[in-house]
C-alpha cells in the first residue's frame, strides 16, 4: 500500500455492504439524497448533545429548563426539514430521556458528547469519526455510548464493529486500559442499552481488520453490487440498475400490442 486511505466506520461498513455503493459515494462522490431518518437522527442527535453539553460546562440550571431550550434551537435548525409528526415523535424521546435522568442522574457521568478523532494507522490508514457520547460509570469503566434512532433493533444486536472502533481509538489515547464497555442506545426503544464489554485484546484486534480492509479496498476494480431489499434506501438507487431490480424500480408497463 503506498498511499494513506481515509476510512471510518460507515466508510469501511459500506464497502462491506455493497461495494458499488462505496464506488458511488466515495470514488465517483454522487450527491446523497437526504431521507426524513437521516434528518430525525440528526435532530436527536443534536438535542441530546447540546443538553449534555451544557451540564459539562457547568450548567446548574434544572433538566427541563435545559432540555426545553435545547429542543427549541435544534427546532429552529432544522424547521425546514422536520415535519410536525417528526417533532412529535422525538419531543416524546426526549421527554422519556429526561425522566430517566431526573430518576438515576447519570448525567453527572457524561465528560464528552461528539468527540471527534482522527488516528493514523500504521501511516496506512486515517481513521476519522465522532463518538456520541463518553462516560464514567459507577464502576470506573469507561463506557462509550452510540445514540440509535432505528426502529428495526435486529441489526444491531451482535455487530459491535463500532463501538470497538471507538474503545480502540480510546485505547490508542490511553494505553494503560485493560476494557472499556459499549453500548448502543435505542432511542426508539426507551432508551435500552445493548451493551457489551471488551477486553484489550479485542479491542486491539480491531487495527487489523482496518489494515485488511485497506488493502481489499486500494485493490478493488470491480466494485461488484450486492443487492438486497435495503436498495430501497440507498442514496445512489437512481444510478444502479442491479439496485432497481432487486426493487422493481426498472420494470416499466407500457401499451400491450395484442
Amino acid at each position: 500500500m503506498n498511499k494513506e486511505l481515509r476510512l471510518s466506520v460507515s466508510k469501511t461498513k459500506t464497502f462491506i455492504d455493497c461495494q458499488k455503493k462505496y464506488h458511488f459515494a466515495y470514488i465517483l462522490k454522487l450527491p446523497r439524497k437526504e431521507f426524513s431518518f437521516h434528518t430525525f437522527g440528526k435532530f436527536c442527535h443534536k438535542v441530546l448533545e447540546d443538553f449534555h453539553i451544557a451540564y459539562i460546562n457547568g450548567c446548574e440550571e434544572p433538566y427541563n429548563v435545559t432540555m426545553t431550550k435545547c429542543f427549541k434551537d435544534a427546532v429552529e435548525i432544522y424547521k425546514n426539514d422536520m415535519t410536525s409528526e417528526m417533532k412529535r415523535d422525538c419531543r416524546e424521546i426526549i421527554a422519556k430521556y429526561l425522566k430517566l435522568v431526573s430518576e438515576d442522574n447519570s448525567v453527572k457521568k457524561v465528560f464528552a458528547c461528539e468527540k471527534t478523532f482522527e488516528l493514523n494507522v500504521d501511516n496506512k490508514i486515517i481513521l476519522n469519526g465522532m463518538i456520541d457520547r463518553l462516560q464514567i460509570d459507577d464502576d470506573n469503566v469507561l463506557h462509550v455510548c452510540d445514540y440509535k434512532t432505528t426502529k428495526n433493533k435486529q441489526y444491531i444486536k451482535n455487530d459491535w464493529f463500532q463501538l470497538l472502533t471507538y474503545a480502540y481509538v480510546l485505547l490508542c489515547e490511553n494505553p494503560t486500559l485493560e476494557k472499556v464497555r459499549g453500548s448502543y442506545i435505542l432511542l426508539r426503544h426507551n432508551f435500552e442499552y445493548i451493551t457489551a464489554e471488551f477486553s484489550r485484546d479485542q479491542i486491539l484486534e480491531v487495527k487489523d481488520k482496518y489494515i485488511k480492509y485497506a488493502d481489499t479496498i486500494l485493490s478493488e476494480t470491480n466494485f461488484d453490487p450486492n443487492p438486497t431489499p435495503l436498495c430501497d434506501y440507498c442514496d445512489f438507487l437512481d444510478s444502479c440498475e442491479d439496485g432497481k431490480l432487486k426493487t422493481n424500480k426498472s420494470v416499466v408497463y407500457g401499451p400491450i400490442n395484442w
